[in-house]
């Protein structure tokens, strides 16, 4: 089999391909984190933000989508173990 071959019944290059996708949204997330550290700087300075109407609607779309899911998924979630004293 070639290296390059990568078919989705592979189990190795399917787990493969998740962990690089996994590698690439935690670099972006890191990325995005910095720009917002930046724009809430530039707010409490009162300065402007010098987005495009476009972005501001995109990063709407997106807090409101992980506020939404987060809610959805809350009572889902494993309730932690208790700290020990």
């Amino acid at each position: 089999m070639d290296d390059d071959d990568i078919t989705f019944d592979n189990p190795a290059a399917v787990r493969e391909m998740k962990h690089r996708h996994a590698s690439l949204g935690r670099r972006a997330l890191a990325i995005v984190d910095v720009a917002l550290r930046e724009l809430e700087e530039k707010i409490a300075r009162g300065e402007p933000l010098n987005m495009e109407r476009a972005d501001a609607l995109a990063l709407r779309e997106v807090g409101e989508k992980m506020v939404r899911e987060a809610l959805e998924h809350e009572a889902d979630a494993p309730i932690p173990p208790p700290k020990p004293n």
